[in-house]
């Protein structure tokens, strides 16, 4: 029998040292919006399997187990729900802004949108890759995931050139080295 996991542990640190150096509340705002991303998927489980979904916890976030084993329409609608809980969100909070205008919520419907949108890029472990891997044919499955390697590459040399050479400041460029580090390491990990 093997110990505990070292990941939740590994996922709480990070977490408090984040915390600790976010002045803005921007690390805040995302696990909100992760929260909402997340309870999506687990919403929408529930509604299709009628029990509660297993969860991981790792530094790279929370994972749900168990989708897989659904019939193909309902894994695509748990997959799908997560970006479609941040893109809810995201319009709830917009119309809150027409009544009382803030830059907390204007930038929290940002970080939501933001959240959204990423997880429906077709890179790695997102849902984006997911709901293609599902919705293309079998045969189609090696040229589609040479395509993501190589569209991921892409995606990553430009999103950390421009980090570097955008002009940002340090923390807002040492926030833009985390998404695409995430997806690099999570691919090339895998193999």
């Amino acid at each position: 029998m093997s110990g505990p996991s070292v990941q939740p542990v590994l996922l709480c640190a990070c977490l408090a040292a984040g915390l600790l150096f976010d002045p803005m509340g921007f690390l805040r705002m995302t696990l909100v919006c992760a929260f909402v991303h997340e309870s999506g998927h687990v919403l929408a489980y529930m509604l299709c399997a009628h029990k509660l979904p297993g969860l991981h916890f790792s530094a790279g976030g929370i994972g749900l187990s168990g989708a897989e084993q659904l019939p193909r329409t309902q894994e695509l609608w748990v997959l799908a729900a997560g970006p479609l809980a941040n893109f809810i969100m995201a319009a709830l909070l917009f119309l809150q802004l027409h009544r009382q205008a803030s830059y907390a919520l204007y930038f929290l419907a940002a970080v939501s949108l933001c959240t959204g949108v990423y997880n429906l890029m077709p890179f790695g472990v997102l849902d984006g890759a997911r709901l293609l891997q599902n919705l293309l044919p079998a045969e189609k499955q090696d040229a589609l995931r040479r395509a993501q390697r190589l569209l991921l590459c892409l995606f990553c040399a430009a999103a950390l050139g421009f980090a570097l050479l955008g002009g940002m400041p340090r923390g807002a460029r040492a926030a833009a080295f985390l998404g695409p580090g995430y997806l690099l390491a999570k691919e090339f990990r895998q193999k």
